[in-house]
């Protein structure tokens, strides 16, 4: 008797469709999926770089020399990069190169931080005496001709590089007061950093007349240890704030009154590293991002006690992330093969039943 395929057909026609339209939502689930974790990975995720500059004023044939080992020394045994602001000629005579004729101990110590990649040489001004004439403080440079402000800025750079083989790309003007021709000048002679105070140009973090500008944060004499944090954790805590954060200080903040180095002010400088390391939020660098360290959250292998040079601000999407993006790729390809096949097997049992 011939058999009755009918039913057979129409078994066939209704669960074909079934199996289309789970495949369908499946797929669907899969992507939303996909694309929520790619979204969390370009922009919830990500983190974002904040970095702590430390800078030394006044570094100098004149600087308190026992003074400035013991703050280097903290920089050195906690592996934290500083910026040094070297004054090339402090004093009125003599005439020629300051910083190689009127003190071989110095010198000799500054040429042997050249090799340590810690130690960032900058130019703070030339002579840092107050020869401009301005109306809101001391300057060396406000309302002088561009000229007079180049050639000064030029002999000194010239200093510097004569004196140590290093030619400085950061500018830092004496009194933290200068104008737009200090920053023209500067810019002329090659510099590619200028660190003031705020009120210099009103900018926090930018670039005027070409070159980048970072402002001073906090000045570590005369602050506590507590006011010190709380003012960083504001920093840290603000979503507006700008990703530096830049402490100034001057060897003489650490000398006491006997005229010693000021032993409770140099652990206060070791504390608050040790703070700031204890965050796990920040890296220290210096103002030419030459070379960076610490264990706060970076696009890069950086580690605490680790350098990476030229680190920069880089969103990471996280290799998490991204594992799951693949994840849930080939689990779409392997479910999309597997409705393939189990729609032609079913139509070939179809096929047999006819």
């Amino acid at each position: 008797m011939p058999q009755d395929k009918s039913n057979g057909i129409r078994r066939d026609t209704r669960v074909r469709p079934k199996i289309i339209l789970v495949c369908s939502l499946v797929l669907i689930l899969l992507f939303s999926i996909l694309f929520s974790c790619a979204g969390s990975g370009a922009t919830g995720n990500a983190p974002t770089n904040k970095y702590v500059i430390f800078r030394e004023d006044d570094v100098a044939p004149n600087a308190d020399f026992a003074e400035l080992q013991a703050v280097n020394n903290v920089h050195i045994d906690k592996n934290v990069p500083l910026t040094l602001g070297i004054i090339p000629r402090p004093y009125l005579t003599p005439s020629g190169n300051q910083l190689i004729e009127v003190n071989h101990t110095f010198l000799n110590y500054m040429r042997s931080l050249t090799s340590n990649h810690l130690f960032q040489f900058a130019q703070h001004g030339y002579t840092h005496l107050d020869l401009g004439p301005s109306l809101s403080g001391p300057s060396e440079f406000y309302g002088r001709p561009y000229a007079a402000q180049y050639n000064a800025i030029k002999q000194g750079r010239d200093d510097i590089t004569q004196a140590f083989g290093v030619t400085p790309t950061s500018f830092l003007p004496p009194f933290d007061k200068s104008d737009n021709n200090t920053l023209k000048a500067a810019k002329a002679l090659g510099f590619t950093e200028y660190c003031t105070a705020f009120a210099d140009f009103n900018v926090n973090q930018g670039y005027r007349e070409g070159i980048k500008i970072d402002t001073i944060s906090i000045e570590l004499g005369n602050n506590s240890l507590q006011s010190m944090e709380s003012a960083t954790a504001q920093w840290l805590n603000d979503p507006n704030s700008v990703n530096t954060f830049i402490v100034l200080y001057h060897p003489s903040d650490f000398r006491a009154p006997d005229g010693t180095v000021n032993a409770a002010e140099v652990k206060l400088l070791g504390d608050y590293i040790d703070y700031l390391q204890g965050t796990g939020r920040v890296q220290f660098t210096t103002l030419d991002h030459s070379v960076t360290t610490g264990n706060g959250p970076v696009g890069s292998t950086s580690s605490e006690g680790t350098t990476a040079v030229g680190t920069t601000d880089v969103p990471d999407v996280g290799f998490a992330n991204a594992g799951a993006v693949f994840a849930v790729l080939g689990a779409i390809i392997v479910f999309s093969l597997a409705s393939v096949l189990t729609i032609r097997l079913r139509k070939n049992k179809n096929r047999r039943n006819r």
